[in-house]
């Protein structure tokens, strides 16, 4: 008897705590829907009987009677009358539709905060942009960047962004909820994370290294490609590999492209997912080793933009990318048969090609 009251004691207290933590789910003000419309199907039924009302004057004083509007153009007057109102509606009825009201606000408000906390699954999601992980320093700057130049992009201003990573339990930053970006709270490396972040219906999937400084982010972004092959996934897969020996590995376990990591340059990244290929380009850019960019000071005046060009060509000593106006400004990519004054040329080369000195240079294009 004693183990029983124990028993009952502890539930009830359990009871208690509940109705103070609980989160009415739609099941809930689902039912107290159905019993709310058994009420008002009572009552209109009652005021039928009662007082001689048609169904749709029972109905109206029914709702009207619920709802506390109380037009007062018609009421009952009988005592059976009375009393089904007073017990069906002021004792249910408002009680009822009180609570109702209650639980839909709670609702829209625990979803919209779930929403903004990423605890939700974007089922409607699909042909989207979705990003795997956050940089480990600045995040909230780097997204900021990518966004913008994602944005700035016309073949993907209009595609719907959703981010996976566990860096924003309690939310985007403002300025990227504000442009429609959404996230997904959790880690792709846990059982079903990438399930829930529709990754198999996305159109591309952007793989960014955890950390930079860490060599054990390649591992850690082979595994995430390994599952996102599980799914058999058909996006554009672009994932950030540290150590160059690990690009052959990423493309066997299923990207499509693969990049370093350079936090400070994200249009990088957003070029090679619309020209597949412009990455390797950039990357070697940015490096001494094989193709890189290099500065020729020889003053050219009159000369078409063509004629420069075709003249490094024929004699190898390379591509021709811009030029140096005589006030010091950068002019990229002039137009064909622009006659241009030049005080250098950035010029593309190779590692390995030996160039003639300036004055030589020069001499082509007496």
């Amino acid at each position: 008897m004693n183990a029983i009251g124990m028993l009952l004691k502890r539930n009830n207290s359990r009871r208690q705590f509940r109705k103070k933590v609980h989160l009415h789910e739609t099941s809930d003000l689902r039912k107290r829907l159905v019993f709310f419309a058994g009420v008002i199907g009572l009552h209109s039924l009652a005021m039928v009987f009662f007082e001689d009302l048609d169904w749709w004057q029972a109905f109206w004083l029914t709702m009207t009677s619920a709802s506390t509007t109380g037009y007062g153009d018609i009421s009952a007057a009988s005592f059976w009358g009375q009393f089904a109102t007073i017990v069906l509606i002021y004792g249910m009825g408002i009680t009822l539709l009180a609570q109702i009201a209650s639980d839909y606000v709670e609702i829209r408000l625990i979803r919209k905060e779930m929403r903004i906390k990423g605890r939700v699954k974007w089922d409607n999601m699909q042909d989207h942009i979705l990003i795997i992980n956050t940089p480990r320093y600045n995040a909230e700057r780097y997204l900021a960047l990518l966004i913008s130049q994602i944005n700035q992009t016309p073949e993907l201003e209009e595609i719907p962004i959703q981010i996976l990573t566990s860096a924003f339990p309690d939310g985007l930053p403002i300025d990227l909820r504000s442009q429609g970006v959404v996230h997904h709270t959790g880690d792709a490396l846990e059982d079903g994370m990438l399930e829930s972040a529709n990754t198999h219906k996305a159109k591309y999937i952007i793989v960014l290294c955890p950390d930079a400084q860490d060599n054990h982010s390649d591992s850690i972004t082979f595994d995430i490609l390994h599952r996102i092959k599980v799914l058999n996934s058909s996006a554009f897969i672009m994932a950030e590999a540290i150590n160059d020996s690990n690009r052959k590995r990423f493309k066997a376990a299923g990207a499509t492209a693969v990049i370093r990591p350079v936090r400070a340059y994200p249009e990088m990244l957003v070029r090679s997912l619309i020209a597949p290929g412009t990455e390797q380009v950039l990357e070697d850019l940015f490096r001494h080793q094989g193709d890189h960019t290099i500065r020729l000071d020889v003053r050219l005046k009159g000369m078409s933009w063509a004629h420069i060009v075709t003249t490094l060509i024929q004699q190898d000593i390379g591509t021709a990318l811009g030029y140096v106006h005589k006030n010091g400004d950068i002019v990229t990519h002039p137009q064909t048969y622009a006659t241009i004054d030049t005080e250098g040329l950035i010029v593309l080369i190779n590692d390995d090609q030996e160039l003639p000195s300036l004055e030589e240079i020069g001499r082509l294009f007496d």
